[in-house]
Order: structure tokens, then C-alpha cells, then sequence
């Protein structure tokens, strides 16, 4: 089984939150609910799940290590592609900005 499909959802302004993500497997089988976290370590990638009695449960996750590592790579690679597309469309502007204050100055 592989990722076929990953679609990354940026969410600004949260503390740890940094994206939700859904992924598509073999192009048959969608999973929505990923979430991209910020730890004291770096990114992690946490699997659906709900809460119950106080406790987060999977909803749905992956048996092997080398699935997990499958999803883990593809929604970060993902998630890094997003924010420098961020990135770029904010220095962009500043870009434009910057040549508007120019031209207006002149």
C-alpha cells in the first residue's frame, strides 16, 4: 500500500497545532483528520482519533513501522512544501510593497 495522495491544510495562529492533513492510499482509500504538531523536538505527525472518557483514541491508524514511515514523510513533505509556498508568496508581497513605496516616493 502507498501514498498516493497527500493534501496538507495550514492552520495559523494555533500554539502546537500547525495543520491538519488527509491522505489518499493506493488512490482507493482516504484518511482526513492527520494533524501536523509542533513537539519540543520537532514535527510529529498524529493519526485520526477521538476522545473519549478524558482519553485520545486512533480512529485509524497504521500496523507497520514502515506504513507509519510512509505517512510520516509524505504528510511532512508535504507540510514543508505548503510553508515555503507561504513563504514565498509573503516575501512576494513585501517584494511588491517595498517597489509600491519606491515608485511612490519617487
Amino acid at each position: 500500500m502507498k501514498v498516493t495522495e497527500v493534501k496538507v491544510y495550514l492552520i495559523p495562529g494555533k500554539e502546537k497545532l500547525r495543520a491538519t492533513a488527509t491522505i489518499t492510499l493506493d488512490n482507493a482509500f482516504m484518511v482526513h483528520g492527520l494533524k501536523v504538531i509542533e513537539g519540543d523536538t520537532g514535527l510529529f505527525v498524529v493519526m485520526p482519533a477521538v476522545k473519549k472518557n478524558g482519553v485520545f483514541k486512533d480512529i485509524a491508524h497504521p500496523i507497520t513501522a514502515e506504513m507509519r514511515n510512509q505517512i510520516v514523510t509524505a504528510v511532512l513533505a508535504e507540510y514543508a512544501r505548503k510553508e515555503e509556498e507561504l513563504q514565498a508568496q509573503a516575501m512576494a508581497q513585501d517584494t511588491e510593497e517595498t517597489e509600491e513605496e519606491r515608485i511612490i516616493e519617487e
